[in-house]
């Protein structure tokens, strides 16, 4: 029965369907196979998701849900049963040790894996995610961020990952991929490393956060809601989870029509384009534009910076000055301008990693562009802390003296 479960593995890794392809065209029935699939296993379980199919929302064809009637305020457009959801384990786990539970429960228990293949199935195909867990660590990759901070941070978490997998993290050894290989040595040594970074990668963004019976917080797989696109302000549901029946359902937060975007807020972090970029290996353009994460005075990917822009800033002129100048400094060291990373983007034969990390950084040089214009206008009528000469002083200092 293990070796049918590995089996299963492995052909879900290979065959399923990536989340925001162009793989649906416009005169495609509502679903793929796969898709199809999905709603029939939640209908057969008890889920209400008759009011909601899988289509295209952009001109580049990204994949969403779309409501298919109008919901009012208020209203429920998607009930899950508890049953049909995993909780693959603490929500302080990274994805490289979610992605050793997850795969542990499929091998030890063949029929529960089993139970799941359609939605297992529905999920993203190996080699269609990309996010800090199993960033590429080629030197020249690596370049393309033109920002230090960021290439060792990838690094550090894809070596995670790594450590993981080899046994070598300085974590609990059950955490780790070697206890898998020690209970279950012919079925785990299946399980190349290329499905195991996926799942890692997996885990770590098809995955929500709530607390289980015992109030402990858990990450969990949400099948359908989790192919449901981001957007921060503006969103139009939340996701809830009933205390007693411990179901999930999907709940407007305004009046939605017929034909729209089914949205929620994966995290509002992801307003900034690095934290969305690192994590989800996706970007946006919000209004107002927002900074990078690092961009920001002490800013770093390992905190919250969910707010706008002036809630971190300094309220006094000589604050904001000096980080104006900061920016202003930052932009000039780049190694190419915007016009140079659009030349760079006409290329059509950049592979689709390099091409969303210059776009990345095109889109970061724009949005200091703007922070700075936003900030020296601000300037002007905040109040000095000091005299206008030791104003004028005090904003050439490096940003780390700030």
């Amino acid at each position: 029965m293990r070796m049918v479960a590995l089996l299963v593995i492995s052909l879900l890794l290979v065959t399923s369907q990536v989340h925001g392809s162009s793989s649906l065209s416009a005169s495609d029935h509502e679903h793929s196979p796969e898709i199809a699939g999905l709603f029939d296993w939640l209908k057969e379980n008890g889920a209400k998701i008759d009011n909601i199919k899988m289509d295209r929302v952009n001109k580049n064809g990204l994949r969403g849900v779309v409501a298919t009637r109008d919901f009012k305020a208020g209203e429920v457009l998607v009930h899950i049963p508890n049953k049909c959801t995993i909780d693959v384990g603490p929500y302080t786990m990274p994805g490289a040790e979610l992605a050793v539970q997850l795969l542990s429960k499929q091998i030890e228990d063949p029929a529960w894996n089993q139970s799941f293949s359609r939605y297992f199935e529905s999920l993203p195909a190996w080699g269609t995610l990309y996010s800090k867990e199993i960033w590429k660590l080629d030197p020249d990759h690596m370049a393309l961020f033109q920002e230090p901070y960021l290439e060792h941070y990838v690094q550090v978490n894809a070596n995670w990952t790594r450590d993981v997998w080899n046994g070598a993290a300085e974590t609990d050894e059950w955490k780790q991929w070697p206890a898998v290989k020690a209970r279950f040595p012919v079925e785990a040594a299946k399980i190349p490393w290329e499905h195991y970074s996926h799942y890692a990668s997996l885990t770590a963004t098809y995955t929500f956060v709530f607390p289980n019976l015992a109030k402990e917080y858990q990450r969990v797989m949400l099948p359908l809601l989790d192919l449901c696109n981001h957007k921060g302000i503006g969103s139009n549901t939340f996701v809830t989870k009933d205390v007693r029946s411990q179901d999930y359902e999907m709940v407007a937060t305004r009046p939605i029509k017929a034909g729209e975007e089914i949205t929620h807020t994966y995290n509002m972090d992801n307003e900034r384009n690095d934290y969305a970029l690192i994590n989800y290996f996706f970007l946006q353009r919000v209004d107002p534009p927002r900074l990078c994460t690092i961009d920001l005075p002490d800013g770093h990917l390992d905190a919250t910076f969910a707010e706008y822009d002036d809630h971190y800033l300094p309220r006094d002129k000589g604050g904001l000055l000096h980080h104006a100048q900061y920016l202003e400094d930052k932009l000039a060291s780049f190694p190419t301008t915007v016009a140079e990373d659009e030349k760079l983007l006409a290329n059509k034969k950049l592979s689709w990693l390099d091409r969303r990390v210059i776009e990345f950084r095109r889109e970061r040089k724009l949005s200091i562009q703007l922070g700075i214009k936003r900030i020296r206008e601000q300037a002007k009528t905040a109040y000095s802390l000091l005299q206008m000469s030791e104003v004028e002083e005090n904003h050439k200092f490096s940003h780390n003296e700030l």
